[in-house]
């Protein structure tokens, strides 16, 4: 279903489209300093400057299921611990 919008919206998709980009832009800036960080501090859990700790380097245990995986071997409990959500996905075109 189509529906012509007025300019306000037009402007308002063309600026989402523009802001879309300096995130992905922003996101990709960070993950290179992020990783230049990570290089810098070697083996170091804390990275020190002038005597101040400016930045610790953790790690994070994190526990995901393949729900496709336990849905093939296991549909019953795939069955019966899913969660079904609906939401609007915008996609600019």
């Amino acid at each position: 279903m189509e529906k012509t919008v007025n300019s306000v919206t037009a402007e308002a998709i063309a600026e989402l489209a523009q802001v879309r980009k300096a995130i992905k832009d922003l996101q990709e800036q960070e993950s290179a300093l992020r990783d230049s960080v990570i290089v810098g501090m070697g083996d170091s859990s804390v990275a020190v400057f002038r005597g101040q700790q400016i930045a610790r380097l953790t790690s994070v245990t994190r526990v995901t299921v393949d729900s496709k995986k336990l849905q093939e071997q296991y549909p019953e409990a795939f069955e019966a611990t899913k969660r079904e959500s609906t939401s609007p996905r915008l996609t600019l075109v």
